[in-house]
This record gives structure tokens, C-alpha cells and sequence, in this order.
């Protein structure tokens, strides 16, 4: 349900309500339009908003119902939405569909939202039930894709076509898919002044047929703030480079595996996400204030701390006795105590101890968590009823006394980590004061000075009475350098970003203010007067992952795997013309395929390894297959953990697509021909129709001893692997370029919904 269709000013009249029962099966939007019961039915209120909206319900469903087909199709549901402070302006909104009289079923669905007063076109939805069964080869491409979007811009709203200009920068364009569900989006941004207003806009989705099955607007009543005088793009670039304020960290991507699972990587990450005031060229946050320096992080301790006990871990008497001795616990008594040998974030044993208040059963409790042989709390928390807006003190306790209390407590508690954890003021973050007038002090971890990929601490106190009321210190298990490594300096981090990086001006929307905020929480119908303001900013070279700089090699490499990116993959220089170009470029694509001096080598045999590694990544629709943990036995002695294919393999054992019973894998040989035409059709489902050979017959005459006799005939029969009339070779290699061939035609037999007759037919 989209978000405006539960707020006060919204009236939602469904069909049940609209048409009497004998008139509810409408056979066309412009039969349906006679057919809904006239304005004396709707309610005070509605009939209130809709009065002072130029368009009224049968005008708008008027030009809503030429975007939908003019048969079979039952007008369901119509709402009307008052403009507020989300969207500025009001809507009338349609919807229709054709159902399976059998069973209910939605077939065919459409949803169109009209401007009410312009008469422009806010908003489309279309489903059809029929698209789901498109052949993988009747898909559409990324540029028709994008022809059908602007078509469908140009078309349906004009107006807005010609406001807006496709944006192309943020994102990459989309690897070709695998599969025919696939869907393509597309930001049309609004454009004042030949300057991008990224805040409005047009969002179009187009589906693997090509039809476009969504389509949003965004757009705001906006006055746009002009500069009495405005840098020039070259003083912008200029100002970004020397006002980036580059921070080294160490970082651990959450897909790695094997043995680097918990290795750390030292790096950089982009140092432009800032603005630039466009007339005084100073430096602003996200919220459009000027951004303050950060001060330098200090540190809980200088040195590290001795541990709160040593020995053995602490058994439950003893746990109990040493949480009395660290908490004041004298009015609490002990509901349920709970050890962990090895709790989530690593190798260490905790204790977790629950206390509630005596003579109170429901409320009033203590939780406290701490290391069973170090006696380090991690986790403390007092159950404390949170004040009203209106009962907020009057007087709060010094920030910095806080500051100084927490540091204390810290080195009190948690001492083996102390000297590990800073305080960090950024914005006046080190100290915040919520609503619920507690403040939180937030500290972060530092390995060497350098941040940690994960460690914080958070303490939350009473700002009245500077009561703690929770601590938290969470520290995960990766393992850190004992030194730092060499690396690349803060001006090489720049300069490295800056060369995928490009400026450019445009508005941003003016931050509501407080008092604007607050009514537009309790007035619905408020709608506040926005502006925009004029700023450079800097956007990246798009890619299909997040990325950052490696500090130490230079390189960037994937946010999530760690793995080394090529952000501007190199065309092979021995592929043009080739006959399976589109196929081997498809390989190369998803990195099944690596290039050697430049090249493809198209006769080159695929290795088993590769093969495998892109059927995975096929059945997991171009995403990468399951990341397997440290735990997991490999299957085959020469694919252990931590081997490029390793998970590859492992998912590709776990769908029966690989022996399981053998020894090795010989990842790195040639896969033969047989071997392939068994795994496709393990890929297709079949492998149970292949464990009957007796089957089938096949003018093949050399494959009578092969092993996979009856994958090979299916493999042939569905035209997947290639052969001549008499002769498949079974233990021939299988070169890139029928390889990609072959794995192309798995593709399109995969999404088929005639496959299985072929097997009936012959």
C-alpha cells in the first residue's frame, strides 16, 4: 500500500462500496466510468478536498483509463488523496484488474494515479500474469529498454518529459541478465535552469518484455535560491580536492570466506560526500549546514589496561557473586542466568545475567553481560520508563561531565579494551541529547589510531540525574596487523578517488525546519513552503557494487566480497567478429571467463572450475551463489576452503550438480564434453530422467560406453551442446567459445515452458 493511502487526508472508496453489486464487473474502464455512483455519496469530508480540485473523479478516470486496454478489465478501487506535505500535490487515484473466474486469481492488473488539478500523470503500476512464462530469448535489451521508458515519459506526461533529463551517472549500466525476469530502471531527473534537481523526478521500471510496469513522479512546489555569485566548476573541483578529508580505517567485507574470513583490509573510502556551497565554496554536510572540523579522537586510556581478574572462567556462583560486586544490584533479585563458551562475535565466553526488581513482577528489570574469565562487562542495561515530550527537566547534567564519567566507567569496566576506544565529536555527535532526555555518548574503536572495521561502546544517561541507565561495549572477532601497513597517504587517497570521481551543480532541498517538521507530523493538510539551494557535488564511477580504495596495493576492491574490481573492464582485443563474440562477452561479463595479455582466447579449453563457477552464478540469477563458512568440509580434496571456486563448488554439490562421492575435482583441467552435457541437463532437472539410459535413442554412434549417455542424448536433442550428426566425442575438451555457446542456449531452453514436451515428442 503506498504510504499516502493511510494518512488522515487520504479517502480510500473501494468497489464494494462504489458500484452496486450488479454493476461491480464492468467490462471496460469507460463502461466502469458510468457505473460509479455520484458525488451525494461520499462523505462530508471527501466531498470537502474533492470540491476545491479542478478535475473531478469522472475527469480524471477519463484520462486515467487511456493508459489501460478497453476490455475484460474491472474497475476495483478509487481514492482520492488531498495534497499534504509529502506530495504538494492532490491525486485521484484508479484501479483495475481481470481475474481467473476458476480460481480468483489476478491475470492482468493496472493502477493509475492522476494529477487533480493538472490532469498530468503521477503514477502507474501494471502486472500482467501472462509475462511471467517470456522466453530468456525474447527479452528485451538495456537500450530498448531505456527507448521504452522515454517513449512512455514523452507519451503519458509530456510536461514533465520536457523538465526532466535521464540520469545515467549514479548508476551502472545493468549486466545482461540471465534469466527473462529481469526488470530495468530508469531516474528522469527534473531539470531548472539546465541544473539537475536530483530531490525531483521520474522513475520508470521496464520488464524483460519491454512494457513498462512501473512509473512514479516526484515533484515539489519549490523556490529555487539563485547565487548572487557562483563559483565556477573549475574553482569547485578545485575546492572539493583541497577540503576532502580522507580517513584511513580498516574495513572487513562481509562476504569474504575461508581463511581471510576475518582478515581486515586497510583503506580508503570516498572522501566526497560533501557539498560545496555554490557561491562561498565552503564545505556542507548532507543536511546542508556547514561542516565542522572533527576534532582529534581521545583516547579512553593511553596504554592498555590490566583485566578485572584473571584464571578460569567464573562458574555460576561465582559470575553471580562477581555481577553483586560490580553493579548495585541490592533491590534486585537474580530471574535467569545464561553462559555461552563461544558467544557470536568470536572465541570468548560470556556470561549473561537478568535481575528484576523485588516485588515487581512485570517491570523494573537489570541486564548485565560479562567476559567469563576476564570479568569485562560488555553489556549493561536498567529499566527506566522514558519521560513524556512535556516532562522534559528543565536543567541537564554537563555534557562533558558525562563525557568524563563515561571515559571513567569504561576504564572501569571494560579495561582490556579501553585503550582501544576514542571519543570522537563530529557535528556535536560525541553528545547526544535525545528526545527521551537521556544523552548518549557514543565512542569508537581505533586499532594503532587507525578506525577498526567493528568496536564501539554506547552509554545513555538520565539527563537529569546523570544516572547511567545503559553501556554497551561490542567488539567483533577479526584479527588486525601487529603493525600498521605501509599505505598511501591522504593526498594519494584523494587523488586516486578523484579520478573516478566528476562535479557537477546542482539544487538540493532545504532540510525542513523544526517547527515546519513538527506540523507536518500533526497537520496532515500542512503543507510547508520548500526551497532549494545551489551546490556542487561529486559523484563517482558508477558500479554494480560498492567499492573502496585499497590503502596498501592501491587497487579497489569490492565493499562486500573484498575482491580485487576492474572499474573499467577492458574489451578483449581478440573477440571482434569472433562468431560467439555475444556469448564469450557474456562469460567475460559475469568474470567466468579472465582475460590473458588482453585476450579471450576463444579455442582455449573452459576448465571444469569455470564452467561450474558460471552455472552457479546462473542459478542464482546473476547474483553470486552462498558463501560458506569456515565450518564447512570441502568435498574435494583439491577445492579447499579458500579456493577461488570453493563456494562455487560446494553450491554446485549441494543442487546435485557434481558427483559428491569422488575424491578430487581437478578444478583446473579441461572439463570434457560429456562431463558438461551431464552437468547442463543436473542445471535443467533432469538428472532423474537421465539415470534411465535405456530410454533413449541416438544416431550418435560414439557414445555408446560413455558414462552419461542419457545426458548426452538429452543435452544434443535439446540442441544445448553441440554436435554434428554422428559423432559427440564424449572425452573431447570444450573450447571458450562453445563453452559460451553452449552455456547461452542453457539459458534460453532453461526458461522454455516447451522443454519438457520434447522428450514427449521424440
Amino acid at each position: 500500500m503506498k504510504p499516502w493511502m493511510i494518512r488522515s487526508s487520504s479517502f480510500v472508496l473501494t468497489a464494494s462500496l462504489l458500484l452496486p453489486l450488479a454493476q461491480a464487473h464492468a467490462q471496460s474502464p469507460e463502461a466502469a466510468t458510468s457505473k460509479m455512483v455520484n458525488s451525494t455519496q461520499m462523505d462530508k469530508a471527501t466531498l470537502a478536498a474533492t470540491s476545491k480540485v479542478k478535475l473531478s473523479k469522472e475527469a480524471a478516470l477519463t484520462l486515467a483509463a487511456k493508459l489501460v486496454p478497453t476490455s475484460g478489465l474491472t474497475l476495483t478501487n478509487v481514492s482520492f488523496r488531498s495534497a499534504d506535505g509529502w506530495r504538494s500535490f492532490p491525486e485521484w487515484s484508479f484501479g483495475w484488474n481481470k481475474k481467473d473466474p476458476n480460481n480468483e486469481k489476478v491475470l492482468l492488473s493496472y493502477s493509475v494515479s492522476i494529477n487533480a488539478n493538472t490532469g498530468e500523470l503521477t503514477s502507474y503500476s501494471h502486472y500482467d500474469q501472462s509475462r511471467n512464462n517470456l522466453p530468456y530469448a525474447k527479452r528485451v535489451s538495456y537500450a530498448d529498454a531505456r527507448t521504452a521508458a522515454e517513449q512512455f515519459l514523452q507519451k503519458h506526461n509530456p510536461g514533465k518529459a520536457a523538465e526532466t533529463r535521464l540520469y545515467l551517472r549514479e548508476l551502472p549500466e545493468p549486466k545482461t541478465p540471465l534469466s527473462a525476469d529481469v526488470s530495468y530502471t530508469f531516474r528522469f531527473v527534473r531539470v531548472v535552469d539546465d541544473v539537475l534537481f536530483p530531490d525531483n523526478g521520474a522513475d520508470i521500471t521496464v520488464n524483460g518484455a519491454g512494457v513498462v510496469s512501473d512509473f512514479s513522479l516526484s515533484w515539489n512546489d519549490v523556490k529555487f535560491e539563485k547565487p548572487d555569485k557562483q563559483i565556477s566548476l573549475e574553482e569547485a573541483e578545485k575546492l572539493f580536492q583541497e577540503q576532502a578529508d580522507p580517513k584511513l580505517s580498516y574495513l572487513l567485507p562481509w562476504k569474504r570466506t575461508g581463511a581471510e574470513k576475518n582478515t581486515v583490509t586497510l583503506g580508503y573510502t570516498n572522501p566526497f560526500t560533501f557539498y560545496l556551497d555554490a557561491q562561498s565554496g565552503k564545505a556542507l554536510n548532507q543536511s546542508l549546514s556547514p561542516r565542522s572540523e572533527s576534532n582529534e579522537p581521545v583516547a579512553v586510556s593511553s596504554k592498555p589496561l590490566s583485566p578485572r581478574r584473571s584464571g578460569g572462567a567464573l562458574s555460576q556462583e561465582e559470575a553471580i557473586a562477581w555481577a553483586a560486586k560490580t553493579f548495585d544490584l541490592g533491590n534486585y533479585e537474580l530471574r535467569s542466568a545464561n553462559y555461552s563458551e563461544r558467544d557470536y562475535q568470536g572465541n570468548r565466553s560470556v556470561w549473561n545475567l537478568e535481575y528484576t526488581e523485588k516485588g515487581k513482577e512485570k517491570d523494573g528489570y537489570v541486564f548485565v553481560a560479562f567476559d567469563a574469565v576476564t570479568g569485562d562487562v560488555y553489556s549493561y542495561s536498567k529499566d527506566r520508563p522514558l519521560r513524556k515530550e512535556e516532562e522534559k527537566p528543565a536543567k541537564t547534567v554537563d555534557p562533558k561531565k558525562l563525557q568524563a564519567a563515561a571515559m571513567e566507567t569504561i576504564r572501569k569496566w571494560t579495561p582490556t579494551s579501553a585503550h582501544q576506544l576514542y571519543l570522537v565529536e563530529r557535528d556535536e555527535e560525541g553528545v547526544e541529547l535525545l528526545k527521551s532526555s537521556r544523552y548518549r555518548i557514543t565512542l569508537e574503536r581505533y586499532i594503532d589510531g587507525i578506525a577498526a572495521a567493528s568496536g564501539s561502546a554506547y552509554l545513555n544517561y538520565d539527563a537529569q540525574t546523570g544516572e547511567l541507565l545503559s553501556y554497551s561495549a561490542d567488539f567483533g572477532s577479526e584479527t588486525y596487523p601487529a603493525k600498521v601497513p605501509k599505505h598511501l597517504s591522504g593526498d594519494e587517497a584523494v587523488q586516486a578517488w578523484w579520478k573516478e570521481s566528476e562535479a557537477e551543480a546542482v539544487y538540493a532541498l532545504e532540510p525542513l525546519s523544526e517547527e515546519d517538521n513538527k506540523k507536518v507530523q500533526e497537520q496532515p493538510s500542512y503543507i510547508p513552503k520548500r526551497t532549494a539551494k545551489l551546490v556542487y557535488r561529486v559523484t563517482s564511477t558508477p558500479f554494480e557494487q560498492p567499492y573502496y580504495l585499497d590503502a596498501a596495493t592501491g587497487e579497489w576492491r569490492s565493499t562486500a566480497s573484498g575482491k580485487v574490481l576492474n572499474l573499467h573492464r577492458q574489451a578483449p582485443l581478440d573477440l571482434k567478429g569472433h562468431p560467439a563474440e555475444k556469448e564469450l562477452l557474456l562469460m567475460y561479463e559475469y568474470d567466468a571467463l579472465s582475460l590473458e595479455d588482453g585476450k579471450i582466447l576463444p579455442q582455449k579449453p573452459i576448465t571444469r572450475g569455470e564452467m561450474i563457477e558460471m552455472l552457479m552464478i546462473s542459478l542464482n540469477q546473476g547474483r553470486h551463489y552462498p558463501m560458506y563458512s569456515l565450518e564447512r568440509k570441502a568435498t574435494y580434496s583439491d577445492v579447499a576452503n579458500g579456493s577461488r571456486f570453493f563456494s562455487a563448488v560446494e553450491g554446485a554439490v549441494d543442487r546435485g550438480l557434481l558427483d559428491k562421492n569422488a575424491s578430487k575435482l581437478n578444478p583446473d583441467e579441461p572439463i570434457t564434453r560429456e562431463e558438461l552435457a551431464d552437468m547442463i541437463v543436473r542445471a535443467l532437472g533432469y538428472n532423474k530422467l537421465a539415470d534411465y539410459p535405456g530410454m533413449f535413442q541416438s544416431p550418435l554412434t560414439d557414445i555408446g560406453n560413455a558414462k552419461h549417455r542419457a545426458s548426452i542424448i538429452i543435452a544434443t536433442t535439446l540442441g544445448i551442446v553441440p554436435t554434428d550428426k554422428t559423432k559427440f566425442q564424449p572425452q573431447g575438451a570444450v573450447s571458450r567459445a562453445d563453452a559460451a555457446v553452449t552455456f547461452t542456449r542453457f539459458l534460453e531452453k532453461r526458461g522454455n515452458a516447451d522443454t519438457e514436451s520434447v522428450f514427449i515428442r521424440d
